[in-house]
């Protein structure tokens, strides 16, 4: 049973926030989403991006151990930059975070709806409303069922991720030996591993925003620190690792899978492609495996992404930045029921909107997808900032500290920093899917404004936190490397 207005401490192991942070990047859904838009941006140099993004990521996920360390919250990345930096930048960086979140369940729950589909109506399944009322029906499921508590959704993620990373990597062996023996679309060239074969800078700028959506959401980890055994130490370790894993699976799942249909095949079955993959390297009934893995895969990260917006919704809740009945917590479960149920709704809503959104979903998918790269580029800067400025005073005390505490942070924050305004000035996304990764972050300043002047909110009165940092100063320097 948990405290009044707490969330439930120790229902989480290690293993369990691993899985999380996985289930949340989710390999199989998001290869289903990505793979034909990282083809459509780079060609088959798809493996370039994804190497070349895992730097900076493992630098952010760095800061993010350290900042672990120094305050559990589940507001995580919210709570950090606004007592390291300034209350608007971390209700900023909490607004973006729910902003990806909101838009990412999207990129979820469509390809949910297209993968039932395929498994029971395969001749409905590239049908966008259909699609859209059966990834509804998805998210109303998961939403309920994270109401009964996070330890039965961590025993649900575990059984998931053994299936999905069977299949997945069982048909990687399959579409290897398919580049190998010459039976794939394409053949492997020096192409697959150059910026040039990359279609240059502009191609490469809009994989790396790609490769960076990609990655994302193993932060997942993180925002159940509250809930998780030895706080301090294992939510950052599930962080570094779930990257890492990541690297791996990416990797080889893009080598593996690429080249197996040829670019405009890929391309015109955008949010069905692994189906299609499948039904190319094992024809006959074998191929909806992989099917029903995308579709396991996908609500096992919308359900993760509905646990993670609802504990950083709780967090800003308890500084009044957010509405007070996001607080409410069943004292049985220690589940934030309210703010979970809050969540799902808005999900669905952003879910119709897509539904009538012009363009078929091949367009929609991608310019998700590379919209959310922007707005993870953004926030995981910004924690990496805040990490760096919170403990610039030990970062000189040892050769650990300043390499991987603040010189790595820093280079994270940089590149991705970099990859967004190379996006902007070669033009390498579209104006639209500028606005909305651009657009959504900077709504948050008005909000802000109005939560302070007008609501009085006196989180927002203290912009430096003093008390907070002088505490720290005084030897509270945890997370040294």
């Amino acid at each position: 049973m948990a405290p009044s207005g707490h969330l439930k401490a120790n229902a989480l192991s290690l293993s369990d926030a691993i899985v999380l942070g996985l289930a949340s990047s989710a390999p199989a859904q998001t290869m289903a989403v990505a793979l034909p838009a990282l083809v459509a941006a780079v060609g088959y140099a798809g493996l370039l991006p994804i190497a070349c993004a895992f730097v900076p990521m493992l630098g952010i996920a760095l800061a993010y151990q350290r900042l672990n360390r120094w305050e559990q919250s589940a507001g995580a990345t919210y709570t950090w930059v606004s007592k390291a930096l300034h209350p608007y930048l971390g209700f900023v960086a909490g607004w973006m975070i729910l902003m990806y979140y909101t838009l990412g369940t999207t990129s979820m729950t469509v390809p949910a709806g297209i993968y039932t589909l395929q498994l029971l109506a395969p001749g409905m399944a590239n049908n966008k409303l259909a699609a859209v009322a059966v990834g509804s029906l998805w998210n109303l499921i998961v939403t309920f069922l994270l109401l009964a508590g996070i330890e039965i959704a961590a025993r649900l993620q575990r059984v998931l991720a053994v299936f999905e990373y069977l299949v997945l990597f069982f048909f990687a062996i399959l579409g290897i030996r398919a580049l190998i023996s010459g039976h794939a679309a394409a053949r492997v060239t020096p192409a697959w591993f150059s910026i040039a074969g990359a279609g240059g800078m502009k191609g490469f700028s809009a994989g790396i925003l790609i490769a960076v959506f990609m990655y994302s959401g193993w932060d997942a980890a993180i925002y159940v620190n509250e809930e998780t055994k030895d706080k301090e130490a294992n939510p950052g370790r599930a962080a570094v690792s779930s990257v890492v894993i990541l690297l791996f699976v990416y990797g080889l799942i893009t080598f593996a899978y690429q080249g197996v249909l040829n670019r405009s095949a890929l391309q015109s079955s955008a949010g069905n492609a692994l189906a299609v993959i499948a039904q190319r390297l094992m024809p006959g009934p074998s191929s909806l495996l992989l099917s029903l893995v995308v579709l396991l895969g996908t609500v096992a990260c919308l359900q993760v992404a509905i646990v993670s917006s609802s504990r950083l919704g709780f967090a800003m809740a308890k500084d009044r930045v957010m509405p007070s009945f996001f607080r409410i917590v069943h004292p049985r479960t220690g589940s934030p029921w309210a703010v979970t149920l809050f969540m799902g709704g808005i999900n669905l809503v952003f879910l119709m909107l897509t539904a009538f959104e012009a363009g078929g979903t091949r367009e929609v998918l991608s310019n998700i997808a590379s919209a959310l790269g922007i707005i993870a580029s953004l926030f995981y800067a910004l924690t990496a900032i805040a990490a760096v400025w919170q403990y610039r005073a030990v970062l000189f005390k040892n050769a650990g500290n300043f390499v991987l505490g603040g010189l790595w942070p820093a280079l994270g924050a940089i590149s991705l920093l970099t990859i967004v305004v190379e996006a902007v000035l070669t033009r390498a996304v579209p104006t639209s899917v500028l606005w909305a990764g651009l657009g959504a972050t900077a709504v948050a300043l008005p909000i802000a404004l109005g939560i302070h002047y007008i609501g009085k909110v006196p989180f927002l009165s203290d912009p430096r936190q003093q008390q907070i940092q002088l505490q720290t100063r005084r030897g509270r320097f945890r997370g040294e490397f």
